[in-house]
């Protein structure tokens, strides 16, 4: 594994010296401190130096780059030339000025960042934009894109990739909430630095994540150019918890063990409307994915090649590159086959399937590996009920007909009753009974009202969470090769959550 790993530069606006030295403090785990100086009034850059052993970076970010100083272009120069007789790390010049400070900048041991912030998203523009930042002397090479979806994300990758021909130095991100993967994977693919917030709430440009999540969330500063790039790709996302679970558990089982494994993994959520689009500008820079509704069904198009149960279920939720390509798996099904194999005698006396997604896809080949006969599914999407049951060879029953169901096994597949409706439930409970076997799918809230209603009558639950842990386990099984038990997934996710 790669010994250079990612430095993290806390970027900071204060108004004043005394806020600064409040500040400073706070950025002890970075790298490195930006100082922008935008609001500062004659900063003492002397003292700013003497402030914190880092390498402080001064920017005087112009409102033409998208900061706030003010000042003609000789003050801009006087400003950066002050710096540098003080001995700074560096100083950050926008290229728009560059031709009229750099021949008269005096840097000493002072280095550049040439830096420049652009509207323009077009790869072939942007490289252009690239060389012509070449043509000045400076140490970093530092281009901002506009994010307006991922895709300007895969973008700055595929930049970085250009850049790195060059043998300079560089810091190339997307910019924006869209932006933050960019800022997360660049970290690995050759940055000079990231970024980052010295808390949530206080980035001083859209998208820094903040200096504890960089560190402790994602372990950014361990990551290197052999750092393999996960994922969750669905919509929406943000309350999913999975990137932190399995962040934490690559840094225990896969970087604390890093001399027996080549590659380190960085997991990210790719939040995302288009799965086509994203697709085709992020899977080459990608090693894995989780996928989640609405794409369990949709991915497949995409894949070379299927384990076994993506074939009986056509519904994939995790998917990994190989030498032959892409490869699906489903580990939503393996995760319900574990958790009711125990019940198997019970179960297989009849079914009954709340949903017509792809879970419920999943339910019905999981139901049907166990052996169990009816299996019923209900839903208001006719069209889709009617479709499996066509498929797959069941029954479907609207809502109005859950009563002729022939089953002891409930199994609860919509996103009805996840937080933070946690009072609604889905119909089914009619058949609850004591011995009964009732699974939700739903993780967050643990207990759904589906499930206290199941307990309350005497049936045997199966919480969601349950079930996420074990296709949790699964999958990181599948992504790093290393196997790990239910128990260190679980230990791990009450820590989180």
């Amino acid at each position: 594994m790669s010994s250079v790993s990612s430095k993290l530069c806390v970027s900071l606006i204060p108004e004043n010296l005394e806020q600064l030295k409040k500040l400073l403090p706070q950025c002890a785990k970075s790298d490195l401190v930006e100082v922008r100086i935008d609001l500062m009034k004659a900063p003492d850059f002397e003292k700013i130096r003497k402030l914190t052993r880092k390498p402080v970076i001064i920017t005087p970010r112009t409102q033409e780059e998208g900061g706030s100083w003010e000042g003609s272009n000789a003050a801009y120069l006087k400003t950066l030339q002050a710096a540098c007789t003080a001995g700074v790390a560096f100083v950050d010049v926008e290229l728009p000025l560059a031709a009229q400070v750099l021949p008269h900048l005096d840097r000493g041991n002072t280095q550049i960042v040439l830096s420049h912030h652009t509207g323009e998203k077009r790869l072939d523009e942007l490289k252009t934009i690239f060389d012509q930042m070449l043509q000045f002397e400076a140490d970093v090479y530092k281009l901002i894109l506009e994010a307006d979806s991922l895709t300007e994300g895969a973008i700055a990758l595929d930049l970085i990739s250009y850049a790195a021909q060059s043998g300079m130095q560089f810091v190339i991100h997307a910019m924006g909430e869209n932006g933050l993967p960019s800022r997360l994977v660049g970290a690995t693919r050759g940055n000079a630095w990231t970024y980052v917030a010295k808390a949530y709430d206080e980035e001083t440009a859209f998208g820094q994540p903040a200096l504890h999540e960089a560190r402790e969330f994602y372990s950014l500063h361990k990551k290197s150019s052999n750092t393999r790039v996960l994922g969750l790709v669905g919509w929406p996302i943000q309350q999913s918890k999975g990137w932190r679970l399995h962040n934490r558990l690559i840094d225990l089982k896969i970087f604390s063990a890093k001399e027996t494994h080549e590659s380190d993994y960085l997991y990210v959520n790719f939040p995302t409307e288009n799965l086509d689009e994203f697709w085709a500008h992020w899977h080459k820079h990608l090693y894995g994915l989780s996928v989640t509704i609405p794409y369990k069904e949709q991915i497949v198009k995409h894949l070379n090649e299927f384990s076994t149960e993506v074939r009986i279920s056509g519904v994939c939720n995790t998917v990994v590159a190989t030498e032959k390509g892409w490869r699906g798996h489903n580990t939503d099904l393996l995760a319900m086959e574990q958790l009711l194999r125990p019940h198997q005698e019970t179960i297989k006396k009849g079914a009954l399937i709340v949903g017509t997604g792809a879970t419920a896809r999943s339910a019905i080949a999981a139901l049907k590996r166990l052996e169990v006969n009816p299996i019923f599914v209900v839903g208001r999407n006719g069209e889709r009920g009617k479709m499996l049951s066509q498929k797959f060879g069941i029954d479907y029953l609207d809502y109005g007909e859950i009563h002729y169901a022939s089953a002891v096994t409930i199994i609860q597949t919509t996103p009805v009753g996840m937080s933070p409706y946690v009072d609604k439930y889905p119909p089914g409970t009619a058949l609850f009974r004591k011995n009964r076997v009732v699974l939700d799918v739903i993780y967050n809230p643990a207990e759904t009202r589906f499930l206290k209603i199941a307990k309350d009558r005497g049936c045997i639950a199966i919480s969601g969470v349950e079930m996420f842990l074990v296709q949790a386990a699964k999958q990181f099984e599948i992504f790093t090769g290393e196997p790990i038990s239910i128990d260190e997934v679980r230990q791990v996710w009450e820590e989180i959550y």
